[in-house]
């Protein structure tokens, strides 16, 4: 189900292909190393002509063989004669206008290669968690939709998929559904659907009411919306980040505070999860070095476990912890964590059969340069 990503060289800032990945498995490729082999099992390209060079061109016009036989979609600015000509003297080509809607390039991707969530999950996982775990991945793609359109997000389908969710939680239970989840080829979307799951289970375990529970989910599938606004060469990068590729990623909040602050149909608990889950209770934390009473249950809440998720996921340039080695190091914390609540935390992934909840990393080929 890959698409193949060409350009010529990293893909430019303003091209939407940067956003594919969110949607699909997807792989970028140079220009210049087109081939059979490259290309591989690719169901369909998408060729970015922005800033193409005539070396570059020339590169794959010799290597197009190696892609003709599958659909291809090159994007082009109409209003640009040479990008125009260039595409039409590629072949055989579906051009698109680049400032065509992302969902409408999206919309034209599943037609020609449909797209199941479910095609990579492990067999034998409970019907409800398939049910819950295909809602929650339907609302993240819109939600990258809405962050990259200004467009509103789709309270009705958020809902709908934390109602799920929680459902299968009580049905199911958490395991079945982290083993869903870490079927996910998009690594923030793999982060998402695991927090939602963790922050259900954990206010059911409180005893929190059905609303309660259901808020927390939808805060956990909408908390890193911000990181929308964030190139995946640093979302995804197969290697540690650089202090300045840090400091991008965390100005996320902010990202989120500034799509979500329009965004009327959401909730004011929903946007201080998305805001706030960063906040530490003795004002270390960001982006608001916020303190004590004025964080809120639900983003304590948020935010243990959203470090957990991320000190036991496994990501490419790092191992996952062992639930106890990650429970250690969240207690060393002290006073930046509400302890009380940590500790409850701890006894429900203790006290069950929790396993593992580490991310085996995806086999990641070509480039990653989105």
């Amino acid at each position: 189900m890959e698409i193949v990503l060409i350009s010529d060289g990293p893909l430019p800032l303003d091209s939407p292909v940067r956003k594919l990945p969110f949607f699909f498995p997807a792989r970028l490729i140079d220009m210049s190393k087109v081939s059979a082999k490259t290309v591989g099992e690719g169901r369909v390209a998408v060729v970015e002509l922005l800033d193409a060079t005539d070396a570059g061109l020339t590169a794959l016009k010799k290597s197009w063989a190696s892609i003709a036989e599958i659909p291809v979609i090159c994007l082009v600015s109409k209003k640009n004669r040479r990008e125009v000509i260039q595409a039409a003297a590629l072949g055989k080509t579906d051009i698109m206008e680049r400032d065509t809607p992302l969902a409408i390039l999206v919309r034209k991707l599943k037609a020609i290669i449909p797209d199941d969530p479910l095609a990579n999950v492990p067999k034998g996982l409970p019907a409800k968690t398939l049910e819950a775990y295909r809602k929650g991945n339907s609302f993240l793609e819109s939600i990258a939709l809405s962050a990259t359109e200004g467009s509103n997000i789709q309270i009705s389908l958020m809902n709908e998929g934390a109602a799920e969710i929680l459902s299968s939680l009580s049905l199911d239970g958490l395991s079945p559904w982290l083993e869903a989840v870490q079927s996910h080829h998009s690594g923030t979307y793999c982060h998402s659907l695991m927090v939602a799951g963790l922050a259900g289970a954990f206010a059911k375990h409180l005893g929190w009411s059905k609303a309660d529970c259901q808020e927390v989910i939808a805060g956990g599938l909408l908390h890193d919306i911000g990181k929308m606004r964030i190139p995946l060469t640093i979302l995804d990068k197969a290697n540690k980040l650089t202090d300045a590729e840090r400091a991008i990623i965390d100005k996320h909040p902010m990202f989120g505070r500034e799509i979500l602050k329009p965004r009327l149909e959401v909730s004011v608990d929903i946007k201080k999860m998305a805001i706030q889950h960063h906040e530490f209770l003795d004002g270390s934390g960001y982006p608001d070095g916020l303190k004590g009473d004025r964080i809120s249950p639900k983003v304590r809440l948020m935010t243990i476990c959203d470090i957990f998720t991320a000190l036991t996921e496994t990501r490419s340039y790092k191992d996952g912890m062992p639930v106890r080695a990650a429970i250690g190091v969240m207690l060393e914390m002290g006073k930046k964590l509400d302890q009380v609540m940590l500790k409850q935390f701890a006894q429900m992934v203790l006290d069950r059969d929790f396993g593992e909840v580490s991310r085996q990393p995806q086999k990641v080929k070509g480039t990653s340069a989105f």
